[in-house]
C-alpha cells in the first residue's frame, strides 16, 4: 500500500475514535474558521444532516470551503445526487480533490454495478481496478471488441486477479478469448516473480502434456542446477528458453561458474539470441561481483570488453579494481564508460587517484583542481588531497513576496489552514499537486515558503526541483536544535553528524515510515529503538513513540554513539552500519590488511549503503559549517579500513 494511503487511513482512523467536538471544546491557537472546519468534520463523519448544513453556509468562503463538499461527498456517495458529485469534479479541475472524488465515485459505481454511469463519466486512470470495472461497463454495454482487447491486457499479470479484476477471467473464458498462449505467458510473469503459488494455479488450465511441462519447470526452478544436462526434449521449445534462462540467473548466485558453464554449452540449443545470451553473461558476471566471488573480475572484464557493457556493469569493474587498488585496470575501465559517466564527479575523482597512483600527477591535479571548486564529496576529498579549503558556495538568501504568491495559487492558502489544524497529509498533497503547474523561479520562491513554514521535507523536495542546489539556507536547515545538541552531547556524538544522519534520513519528515518498517526523523527500526532504549532505562513510551521528534532523536543519537565506540571510533564504519546494520557492515571489513576509507566506500556492495555514507559524510560537513563556522576535513575523520599490518622485524 502506498506510504500516502496508509497515512490516510491512519489518520481517518485516529479522528473517527474522537467525540464530536463542537466551538465549546476549541482547541487552542485555532481561528473561528478553523475550529467550525474541524467540527463540521466531526457532523459529515456522523452524517448529521441539519448540522452539515449549517457547517457549509458558514464556511462557504473559508479556503477550505473545498474539503467540507468532498468528505461530504467522499462519506456519502450512496446519498449524494450525481450532479453534485459531477458539479465537484468540474469545479476542481485543477484541483487534487477533483481527482480523488472522481476516483472514489468510479470505485462505488463499480462495486455497485452502475455501468451506464461509470461509461458516461470514466475517464482513463491508473488504477487497474477501475480499468477492470470500465471493461465490466463496455462488456455490459455491448461494447464487446474493446472489452475483450483490454480484458486480455489486464488479465496478463503476475499478481492473482482483485476482487474487482476477477470477472474478466469469466468473460474471456466465456468468449472462448483465453489463449494457452495467455496462460503461458502469465505463467512465466508468475515465476519470474517467484509467485510459484500463482503459476501452480494458473497450470491447472493447461493440457496434462503442458501441465508436465510446467512440473518439470518447478523442478528446475527448485534445482537450477538441473540444466547443466539437456532439458527434455518433450518440452516445447517456446518453454525451454524461459525454463533455462530463470535457472541460469538463479544457478549464478551460488555456482556462477557452473552458471557460465550451462549457458555457453546450450544457449544455441535452446534459441537464444546474442542480446539473451550477454543479458545472461552480465547477470552472472554482476552476481559473482556481489557475492565477492574470486572469478568475478575475469567475469565483468570478459562482458565489458565484447561489447555488451552496461553503466552497472563497469561501476562493479571499477570497484573490484579499488577494492584491489588495480590502478591501471581502473584507469581502463573509466575509458570504457561512456562519456556522460566518464564525467560524473565520482569517476573524475577516481581517475585522478588512478593517474596519480600510476605517476601521472599532472593531469591529476588538474582534475583535484576542478573538482575542489564544488560542494560535494569528492570535492572535499579532492581538496584533502590539495589541502585547500572547502568550497561551499551559497547563494545568497533569496527574498519572496509571499503574499503576492498565496495570492496567485490558491492551494498555498489551503496548505496554511491545513496546517494550521495538523492535517498534514492534506497539505502535503496540495503541495505535491502544485509542483508541476510551477516553473523554476516560482518552485525556488515555494521552497522558501515551506521553508518559513517550517515544513523543510516539501522546501528540500522543492528546492531540488528547482534545482537550486546552492541555496544552502533551505537545503540544509537546523530545526529542533536543542533536543539534537543535547542528545549529541549526552550521548558524545558530533551534533553535526546527528544532523546528517536526520538530512539523509527523513529530510527533517517527524512522520515519515519506510517499507521497511523505520520511522521518524532518525528512520530508527522498532527493535533497534527497543534495543536502546532499554538499554538506556527509558520508559516505554519514549521508545514506542518514534514520530516523537525528541524521543527519536535522542535514541538515534544514542544507537549512532554505540556504533561509534563499537567501531572504535570509525565514523564511516559507523555511519554504514546505521544504514546497512553492523552485521553486513563487518563482513565488509578486510580481513588482511587495510583499504584507504575512499577505496572501501567506493567498494560497498550495497548502492544505497554505498550513497549513503557519502551523503552523510557530505551533509555532517556542510552542517558542521554553518553550526561551528568551521568544519572537519573528511581525511581527518575517515582512517583506512581493515586492519593494519605490523611491520616485519
Amino acid at each position: 500500500m502506498p506510504f500516502n494511503v496508509i497515512l490516510k487511513s491512519l489518520l481517518f482512523i485516529a479522528t473517527a475514535l474522537l467525540p464530536v467536538w463542537h466551538s465549546a471544546h476549541a482547541k487552542p491557537n485555532l481561528s473561528e474558521n478553523q475550529q467550525l472546519f474541524l467540527d463540521a468534520y466531526q457532523a459529515i463523519k456522523s452524517n448529521d444532516r441539519q448540522s452539515i448544513a449549517n457547517y457549509k453556509a458558514k464556511l462557504k468562503d473559508y479556503p477550505l470551503y473545498p474539503y467540507v463538499l468532498y468528505h461530504d461527498y467522499r462519506l456519502h456517495l450512496k446519498s449524494t445526487p450525481n450532479a453534485l458529485i459531477t458539479q465537484f469534479i468540474d469545479d476542481n479541475s485543477n484541483n487534487y480533490l477533483g481527482e480523488r472524488l472522481q476516483s472514489k465515485w468510479l470505485e462505488y459505481l463499480g462495486e455497485q454495478k452502475q455501468w451506464k454511469t461509470f461509461l458516461t463519466h470514466y475517464q482513463p486512470q491508473a488504477s487497474r481496478d477501475l480499468q477492470c470495472y470500465h471493461v465490466q461497463a463496455l462488456a455490459n454495454q455491448n461494447q464487446m471488441e474493446p472489452a475483450l482487447q483490454q480484458a486480455a491486457e489486464l488479465w496478463i499479470s503476475e499478481r492473482p486477479l482483485s476482487e474487482a479484476c476477477q470477472p474478466l477471467d469469466g468473460l474471456l473464458r466465456q468468449h472462448n478469448r483465453l489463449t494457452g498462449s495467455m496462460i503461458w505467458q502469465r505463467i512465466e510473469l508468475a515465476m519470474s516473480k517467484r509467485r510459484v503459488s500463482l503459476a501452480q494455479t494458473l497450470a491447472k488450465n493447461l493440457s496434462s502434456g503442458e501441465r508436465a511441462m510446467f512440473q518439470h519447470w518447478l523442478k528446475v526452478y527448485q534445482s537450477p542446477d538441473k540444466i547443466l544436462t539437456p532439458l527434455p526434449a518433450s518440452i516445447d521449445p517456446v518453454i525451454r528458453k524461459p525454463i533455462f534462462m530463470q535457472a541460469v540467473k538463479r544457478l549464478s548466485s551460488k555456482e556462477p561458474e557452473k552458471a557460465l558453464q550451462a549457458l555457453e554449452k546450450f544457449y544455441e540449443q535452446y534459441g537464444l539470441s546474442k542480446a539473451q545470451f550477454q543479458q545472461l553473461q552480465r547477470a552472472i558476471a554482476l552476481r559473482s561481483a556481489y557475492k565477492d566471488n574470486p572469478n568475478a573480475d575475469e567475469f565483468l572484464q570478459e562482458v565489458n570488453e565484447n561489447g555488451s557493457a552496461t553503466e552497472e556493469s563497469l561501476r562493479w569493474q571499477a570497484q573490484l579494481a579499488l577494492k584491489q587498488s588495480n590502478w591501471r585496470l581502473l584507469l581502463e575501465t573509466i575509458e570504457l564508460m561512456d562519456h556522460e559517466q566518464q564525467q560524473e564527479s565520482q569517476w573524475q575523482y577516481w581517475k585522478a587517484r588512478a593517474l596519480a597512483a600510476t605517476s601521472q600527477e599532472k593531469p591529476a591535479q588538474t582534475i583535484y583542481r576542478e573538482l575542489a571548486k564544488q560542494r560535494h564529496f569528492y570535492a572535499f576529498m579532492a581538496a584533502d588531497i590539495l589541502k585547500t579549503d572547502y568550497q561551499f558556495n551559497p547563494d545568497p538568501v533569496m527574498q519572496i513576496d509571499s503574499a503576492a504568491l498565496i495570492k496567485k495559487y490558491p492551494q498555498l492558502r489551503r496548505m496554511q489552514e491545513l496546517l494550521a489544524i495538523d492535517w498534514l497529509t492534506s497539505a502535503k498533497r496540495e503541495w505535491y499537486s502544485l509542483l508541476d503547474r510551477l516553473g523554476a523561479e516560482e518552485l525556488h520562491a515555494v521552497s522558501i515558503l515551506t521553508s518559513q513554514w517550517q515544513q523543510h521535507s516539501m522546501a528540500i523536495t522543492t528546492a531540488a526541483k528547482a534545482q537550486k542546489w546552492d541555496d544552502l539556507a533551505i537545503r540544509f536547515p537546523t530545526p529542533h536544535k536543542e533536543p539534537v545538541m543535547q542528545s549529541a552531547e549526552k550521548h558524545g556524538v558530533d551534533p553535526a553528524w546527528v544532523y546528517g544522519v536526520i538530512r539523509r534520513e527523513s529530510a527533517f519528515a517527524a512522520d515519515v515510515r519506510s517499507s521497511a518498517g523505520a520511522i521518524g526523523l532518525m528512520q530508527l527500526m522498532p527493535q533497534t529503538a527497543r534495543y536502546i532504549g532499554q538499554k538506556l532505562g527509558f520508559k516505554k513510551n519514549r521508545y514506542t513513540e518514534l514520530t516523537e521528534p525528541n524521543s527519536n532523536i535522542e535514541l538515534g543519537s544514542a544507537y549512532l554513539s554505540y556504533l561509534y565506540k563499537k567501531y572504535d571510533g570509525n565514523r564511516v564504519l559507523a555511519t554504514a552500519a546505521y544504514n546497512a546494520g553492523p552485521q553486513r557492515v563487518d563482513s565488509w571489513i578486510p580481513k588482511d590488511g587495510a583499504l584507504p576509507a575512499d577505496q572501501w566506500i567506493d567498494s560497498i556492495p550495497f548502492s544505497e549503503t554505498r550513497a549513503y555514507v557519502k551523503a552523510v559524510l557530505e551533509y555532517s560537513t556542510i552542517f558542521k559549517s554553518l553550526l561551528n563556522k568551521h568544519y572537519d576535513r573528511l581525511s581527518d575523520i575517515m582512517p583506512a579500513i581493515g586492519s593494519v599490518q605490523e611491520p616485519s622485524q
